[in-house]
């Protein structure tokens, strides 16, 4: 509980005795998002500060009292106030021996602006038993203290960890403050237990706090909806934000980002597995089982959270767009994800390139292919470089649909955007090319596919080779099993795999197999980096010998 001073020479004494450890330290800052209070009673004429604040400037620590002697006539709330906002010239140590000064000779009858500037200097240093003491002195001086003083207090306690004493100092508002809570300081309170404390016990105290507001306010509802998604109370969450439209107010962009995002996981959640029973056994039980399809009306909550954010205005970040994309794509509902898409080129967001390449995806899987080259034809109209998942996406698709050329055509525009194929491309394409038996693209794929360093799987090399020799090209089969080897071998020796070159060498030099001249170099370089390049000289020389003797008996 808070005690009361029986006079004004008591906080002065408690300030600058408590705050003289801090003196020595670096030169305040002031925060630049705090707003200089002003006095909410001008006074009747303007004392101009400068002169005090020279003077205070320009003498010794121990002459402040003569200095304050000479103009403590003319101290008025405003005076006092100039002379604060010049702490910086002033120092910590003069600033607070001024205020204690000031605060004996005036009883501490300051201006609002005056203890909330005190409140907060006091605050930004850490100092909160001397805020409180000032707080319980100008309660007892002028009766009452401002809800601004009060909530700066609060907020500083909740920064710091401080709950218990933010909570004391809320509940002593009426008591000892002669304050009744108004919004500002319920919203502070509200802040502390629902963004700087994770207990759901303080979560619900909160939920008991809002309840007594009479008007509640955007910050208000906005707290409380980050504290109940913390703790996965996305309902509770949902009826702030529908009383929030009722009510004519919108939410924080964080709240809207923190509300969707927790209904997209829950999603997720419930659309991952789903509970199985099994009956037909002596004694039944219940298995997961993987849902594909997914629950879309699971997702339904934050579609249309996002809509009513949106109408008004307030789109979530480009993180949670992309994830409400996803989700909806995930669910197979690409039309409201292609809607939401249009929203995010509207507004010209920096997600729009991502979303692009979400939907195309899906579209993509579900064979949509109308859709998807129209998406795609827009993504390239509007100066965008698809992906390489996008366009990987795309060729498959029309390749499983027999769409040769168009996919051919996909390919080309990839090149001349300068996108590096992969595997998957080259797979997807030689295998849409062999199913139409046009052995000799699907040869020359997987040709171009070996000179990239890309190595096919065990089908892509089969269905080429089967091709060719159902058309009679054995000598392209030994060709392709040549290149298939040396570049086997080049990632071996790319990758220090060194026994394992030495036996595909080997292997390969059994099979009648010879050595391309990058393949030789690249076996001989990394050998002599680990010092063992006699051995590799020595399998190289049978190599050779092999060579040698093959073209004796081609002559």
């Amino acid at each position: 509980m808070l005690c009361r001073p029986r006079n004004a020479a008591v906080f002065a004494v408690h300030v600058f005795k408590a705050s003289s450890r801090f003196l020595h330290s670096s030169s305040p800052q002031t925060h630049p998002n705090f707003p200089i209070p002003r006095s909410n009673s001008p006074p009747s004429h303007v004392v101009n500060p400068s002169s005090l604040l020279s003077d205070l400037v320009s003498c010794a620590h121990s002459d402040m009292a003569g200095v304050f002697a000479l103009h403590k006539r003319e101290l008025t709330s405003n005076l006092v106030f100039g002379a604060l906002r010049g702490y910086k010239q002033l120092g910590r140590a003069k600033t607070l021996k001024f205020f204690s000064l000031a605060g004996s000779h005036m009883g501490f009858h300051f201006d609002d602006s005056v203890v909330e500037y005190m409140a907060d200097f006091l605050g930004r240093r850490k100092l909160f038993d001397d805020i409180k003491c000032l707080l319980t002195t100008v309660a007892f001086h002028k009766g009452g203290v401002s809800h601004k003083a009060l909530a700066i207090c609060i907020r500083f306690l909740g920064r710091q960890g401080r709950i218990k004493e933010a909570l004391s100092l809320f509940e002593d508002m009426e008591t000892v403050f002669k304050c009744k809570p108004d919004n500002l300081v319920c919203n502070n309170m509200l802040y502390v237990l629902c963004k700087r404390e994770s207990s759901l016990e303080m979560i619900q105290l909160a939920h008991s706090i809002f309840h007594k507001i009479e008007t509640p306010d955007t910050y208000s509802c906005s707290n409380m909806i980050v504290g109940f998604c913390k703790f996965g109370r996305v309902e509770s969450a949902l009826e702030i934000f529908n009383q929030m439209e009722k009510i004519g107010v919108l939410p924080t962009r964080s709240a809207v980002n923190m509300l969707i995002g927790e209904l997209c996981l829950t999603s997720a959640k419930e659309g991952s597995v789903e509970k199985v029973r099994v009956k037909n056994t002596r004694r039944p039980y219940t298995i997961l089982v993987p849902n594909v399809g997914g629950n879309s009306d699971a997702m339904q909550p934050a579609v249309q959270v996002f809509w009513a954010a949106s109408k008004a205005g307030l789109l979530p970040s480009s993180f949670v767009v992309v994830k409400v994309m996803c989700e909806l794509c995930r669910l197979g509902n690409t039309e409201e994800a292609g809607r939401v898409l249009r929203i995010v080129e509207e507004r010209k967001l920096r997600c729009v390139h991502e979303g692009y390449s979400v939907v195309i995806k899906a579209l993509c899987e579900c064979h949509k292919v109308k859709e998807a080259s129209d998406l795609f034809g827009r993504m390239l109209s509007l100066g965008l470089k698809p992906k390489l998942v996008v366009y990987n996406s795309v060729i498959l698709m029309l390749c499983k649909l027999g769409k040769l050329k168009d996919a051919t055509r996909v390919f080309e525009i990839m090149n001349k955007n300068r996108c590096l194929p992969d595997d998957l491309t080259y797979t997807a394409l030689i295998h849409g090319h062999g199913e139409g038996k046009n052995r000799k693209v699907a040869y020359d794929l997987l040709i171009e596919m070996l000179g990239l360093g890309l190595l096919p799987n065990f089908d892509t090399y089969n269905l080429v080779e089967s091709l060719l020799r159902e058309h009679g090209r054995l000598d392209l089969c030994v060709k392709l099993d040549r290149k298939l080897e040396n570049q086997k071998l080049q990632k071996l020796c790319r990758g220090g795999e060194l026994d394992a070159a030495y036996e595909k060498v080997k292997s390969m030099l059994e099979k009648g197999i010879p050595l391309s001249v990058y393949a030789r170099d690249i076996f001989e370089q990394v050998f002599q980096k680990c010092g063992k390049l006699k051995i590799a000289r020595q399998l190289l020389e049978n190599t050779k010998r092999f060579q040698k003797a093959e073209e004796i008996d081609k002559t």
